[in-house]
């Protein structure tokens, strides 16, 4: 045989060989789809109650388990799910199947902000499903009653109270003293102030760490402070010198008023005893004591001499309290108060 026929034979071989695969593989499909098509043929139609959150619906199929059934109709099943019953059960007709599709929620708490996914009615039962734990301080927005849907935002606030002490100054005080020594005019600074020191106590809220509150609930002194004290003279200054003869006297002016008469019959800064129907007066200069002065009213032109009893006025502004009886002489009485021009005759 020539080489030419023996490459022929074989690729007839061949070719048969090919024919005969191929009828075999066809022949096995089709034993296959009759096995299948046999097998669907056998299963019976199921009508089962399907409950899918609030919807109802009779549904009616040749699904062997509550998982092929949801399959057939497109539903895909969380962990976060409820399913009644299980998904490998296996379907019979009349039987009730439940399912509530879990939806998402976000959650905040503890530093970190998660979507989760839940069947909660509630916030405390989210919580509850969550395991995240309330103290009796936390705070819960919206609030644990509070109703969930779809989207919303629940917030866990960790509120926590400390007790915080604090070393905090205490400011001094200015205290004015007057000084009849020293001229009208005169202000100097006696003694320094000094700051005192106390601990204070506060009861501090924090929320998620952050502080939102203080109440100060103790303190206690631990150094008293220190008055700064500013002396200031009140010793009225003469508008003048007056001589007469061989003497100069000072001369001054200023606001005269009376003395009320409930203080008759008291004690004088310098120990005498009042009496309205006396000429006398309180005066600020403390070296006149004793001395008689000379009270004219300008507004009228009337003069009266009196003697230096007591220490005084003691309302910011004015020069010299006379007595009842020396504002009558000049008549001071009605209008209380007038500008007097006031002489010291020794």
């Amino acid at each position: 045989m020539s080489l030419y026929e023996k490459n022929g034979a074989c690729r007839c071989k061949q070719i048969v060989a090919k024919g005969a695969m191929l009828f075999v593989l066809l022949f096995a499909a089709a034993l296959v789809h009759v096995s299948v098509v046999d097998e669907e043929s056998r299963k019976t139609e199921k009508t089962v109650n399907f409950y899918l959150d609030e919807q109802f619906d009779r549904v009616t199929t040749k699904a062997e388990t509550v998982a092929e059934m949801l399959a057939e109709r497109g539903l895909q099943i969380r962990s976060s799910d409820l399913l009644t019953p299980d998904a490998d059960t296996e379907l019979v007709s009349g039987m009730d199947i439940y399912l509530q599709k879990s939806f998402p929620v976000y959650v905040q708490a503890d530093g970190q902000l998660k979507l989760v996914y839940t069947t909660a009615a509630t916030i405390a039962e989210l919580l509850a499903e969550r395991g995240i734990k309330k103290d009796e301080n936390d705070r819960v927005y919206p609030g644990l009653t509070a109703p969930l849907s779809r989207g919303d935002r629940v917030r866990v606030v960790r509120v926590s109270t400390k007790f915080l002490q604090e070393e905090c100054p205490i400011p001094f005080n200015t205290v004015t003293r007057k000084d009849a020594t020293k001229p009208e005019g005169y202000r100097s600074v006696a003694e320094e102030g000094e700051p005192g020191k106390a601990l204070r106590t506060y009861s501090v809220v924090y929320a998620d760490g952050q502080e939102e509150s203080r109440e100060l609930v103790a303190e206690e002194c631990l150094q008293e402070p220190k008055d700064r004290i500013i002396v200031i003279g009140t010793k009225p200054a003469p508008v003048a010198v007056a001589s007469r003869g061989d003497k100069e006297r000072a001369v001054y002016e200023g606001t005269a008023s009376w003395i009320s008469d409930r203080l008759h019959g008291r004690k004088t800064a310098y120990g005498d005893i009042y009496n309205k129907d006396a000429f006398t007066c309180a005066f600020p200069d403390k070296e006149l004591r004793g001395k008689t002065l000379r009270v004219t009213y300008l507004k009228t032109g009337r003069s009266v001499d009196v003697r230096v009893n007591d220490y005084g006025p003691h309302i910011k502004g004015r020069i010299i309290d006379l007595s009842r009886a020396a504002a009558e002489a000049i008549g001071l009485i009605n209008a209380g108060i007038g500008r007097v021009r006031i002489e010291v005759l020794d």
